[in-house]
């Protein structure tokens, strides 16, 4: 007698902002269920790292002892399939899922670099991770490099949000703020605001940088940084401001997908630095 197994998502925001992934996923045949489990908030120093961290680890260790459960787990977090991969390999059990990791990222660290690319591999190279997804080739041929990870083991394909345009489009413009008056500049991940806010010298036009993981500061009145928005308060900002900028830190990285894809769905100019993996998937055409 056939044992059921449940194919499984684990992300890390709300379940209804995958439906359209979950829906595509469907369409092979199989059913998977949406396993919520935020821990991507907004960031406010070290406790607030410390505890994300602890709850990946955490949440990826229970879903570890369950194991036997779950078929499929695909992890729109990467770090829940690398995690559970990484138990899987410390502890040397038997494999029992296919496990997958969404829009794989990996960038050294300036601080415990060797410790990371330590743990990278651990997660990687037990067999345990099955495949991941990255939206570049040339990105696929850096990590394949680094971690000996075989290339038919990396799905490369671009990725989609939802359209919310009609959702958000009403919105009234910031306080202190006309609509198309200004241009915002948003991320975390591989960002060179540096580069912009000393690109910004000697411009009128107002710039807003939303990030709450960037320390820079900047004397330009022209320019403001805001650490205080995330969540859905940035589409106030999104979808009022004049043109979105992604100034890209390391052009090998994949990175500023979701913020490029969500600026061409509210009808925005979007300028990305070169080089950049967006290029690969969402840019054809390019302005030197």
């Amino acid at each position: 007698m056939a044992i059921y197994k449940e194919n499984i998502i684990l992300v890390d925001c709300k379940a209804e902002e995958v439906k359209l992934f979950v829906d595509g996923l469907s369409k092979n045949g199989k059913v998977y269920s949406v396993k919520s489990h935020p821990a991507n908030w907004a960031r406010r120093g070290v406790i607030s790292e410390i505890n994300r961290y602890v709850k990946y680890f955490s949440i990826a260790f229970k879903y570890f002892v369950y194991r036997k459960r779950y078929g499929d787990i695909l992890c729109w977090q990467q770090f829940y399939a690398l995690i559970i991969g990484f138990y899987c390999n410390i502890f040397k059990v038997k494999k029992t899922n296919r496990i997958i990791a969404v829009n794989y990222t990996y960038k050294e660290k300036k601080r415990f670099g060797r410790l990371y690319q330590w743990f990278m591999k651990m997660c990687l190279n037990g067999g345990y991770v099955d495949y991941l997804h990255v939206p570049s080739y040339e990105y696929a041929n850096t990590i394949s490099k680094e971690f000996g990870f075989s290339q038919d083991r990396i799905i490369v394909a671009p990725f989609g949000i939802d359209d919310t345009y009609e959702k958000f489009r009403n919105l009234e413009p910031p306080e202190d703020y006309e609509k198309n008056g200004y241009m915002v500049a948003i991320g975390r991940s591989n960002r060179d605001f540096n580069f912009l806010i000393n690109a910004w010298d000697g411009l009128t036009y107002p710039l807003v940088i939303i990030s709450d993981t960037f320390k820079g500061k900047t004397d330009n009145p022209k320019v403001s940084i805001r650490r205080d928005i995330s969540g859905v308060t940035q589409y106030q900002w999104l979808i009022n401001c004049k043109a979105i900028i992604i100034p890209i830190d390391d052009g090998s990285i994949c990175s500023g997908d979701t913020v490029l894809l969500t600026g061409m769905s509210f009808k925005k100019i979007v300028l990305v630095t070169m080089p950049s993996t967006l290029a690969e998937m969402y840019i054809w055409g390019v302005m030197v």
